[in-house]
């Protein structure tokens, strides 16, 4: 298994697998307008690189769920890095739920994807929320809420200047001053029941 493979061997395949996700998601950018961006290094400074800095913050094993994950981030790039890891993708736009799907086949990666609104889906069970650009902390924490297991966390990567949030069955981990991924901070919630 992967955890099993020399550390230099599975840097190499990590390094593989992402830069195969930089080229899809470029690949079909223009027609499913997925970015603007164009440049393979900008995609992956301003995308690839702050999703894979949050698996700091994930756990070994369990479900993580990307709410509104577009083209794949951060939940492809956490996939990537934490192989065990069992990823559901929630994307409510058909056509980009289909990427994510195509994205699963070509990666290799252990994960499902609904195409559908969060709102409307039955619990899914999972033990990490994550999330970039759907809403704000709070609704991104209401969004959660019906899906988690006992002792979920929820990580997302906020502005600077992003407050913490209350929210009820929420609490923020103190994160022991570590909060930086480039123009970001990282909050990180814990479930309480």
């Amino acid at each position: 298994m992967f955890n099993d493979l020399p550390a230099p061997e599975r840097s190499g395949i990590m390094k593989d697998k992402l830069e195969a996700y930089t080229q899809e998601v470029l690949r079909f950018r223009k027609a499913l307008n997925l970015t603007s961006i164009s440049d393979a290094s900008v995609f992956d400074r301003r995308f690839v690189q702050p999703s894979v800095a949050l698996k700091d913050w994930m756990p070994e094993r369990g479900r993580l769920l990307d709410i509104g994950s577009g083209m794949g981030v951060p939940g492809i790039p956490l996939l990537i890095a934490k192989p065990q890891l069992q990823g559901v993708l929630v994307e409510r736009r058909k056509k980009r739920a289909e990427f994510l799907r195509h994205l699963g086949r070509v990666l290799e990666l252990n994960m499902e994807v609904y195409d559908a609104d969060i709102n409307d889906l039955p619990s899914l069970s999972v033990d990490v929320c994550v999330a970039r650009a759907v809403t704000n902390v709070k609704g991104l924490l209401d969004m959660c809420s019906p899906h988690v297991n006992s002792k979920a966390i929820a990580v997302f990567p906020v502005p600077r200047d992003q407050p913490s949030v209350n929210v009820d069955g929420w609490v923020l981990n103190d994160l022991g001053g570590v909060d930086a991924i480039e123009e970001q901070q990282v909050q990180c919630y814990s479930w309480l029941k």
